[in-house]
């Protein structure tokens, strides 16, 4: 039997029963959840999915994919010219951060332009801004998951990163996890 993949994004209002709608059109089509991420902020719920389906299903599923609007659940399919891998490929040159600073604006647009600069491709962050334990001042903190290119090692990237500013601490650990 042969097999289709399709990535879709999603975007709804938060309310309970958003994950189980969609899983079970992929279930009822026959196909399998391959991977995802997916995340509540600010009252909405967003995420990316990768699922394959058996290729005679297809249509029909992405048929019953857009009909989720129906119910507040906004579809957009992404199935044609993504880049394969196997879930949990770990990726060579891949590294983990934890970097934290006094909050300010543009905090991420620098610490983007930074690794933007050396072609340091963000894989995936998480931020948050939170009051620093004794100070009370705002603590800005992210979370990411970078891909170095060639040519670029850990210690280089701590460099780019504190560069930024004299206040931003950098934490590097491996790719591993997430």
């Amino acid at each position: 039997m042969t097999h289709a993949e399709i990535v879709f994004t999603l975007y709804a209002p938060d309310k309970p029963g958003i994950v189980k709608t969609v899983s079970d059109l992929v279930l009822g089509e026959g196909g399998s959840w391959l991977e995802s991420s997916l995340t509540r902020l600010c009252g909405q719920f967003a995420g990316i999915v990768h699922v394959r389906v058996p290729a005679a299903n297809r249509e029909t599923l992405l048929e019953k994919l857009r009909d989720c609007a129906a119910q507040d659940i906004v579809i957009t399919i992404h199935d044609e010219n993504f880049s394969h891998h196997e879930p949990g490929q770990a990726a060579a040159n891949q590294l983990r951060l934890l970097i934290e600073a006094n909050d300010r604006e543009g905090i991420i647009d620098e610490i983007a332009s930074a690794l933007a600069a050396r072609q340091i491709n963000v894989e995936k962050l998480t931020s948050s801004c939170e009051s620093a334990s004794m100070a009370g001042y705002p603590l800005f903190r992210a979370n990411l998951k970078v891909q170095l290119p060639e040519g670029v090692n850990a210690q280089e990237l701590e460099r780019i990163l504190e560069s930024v500013s004299d206040d931003l601490m950098v934490s590097i650990k491996d790719g591993d996890g997430d």
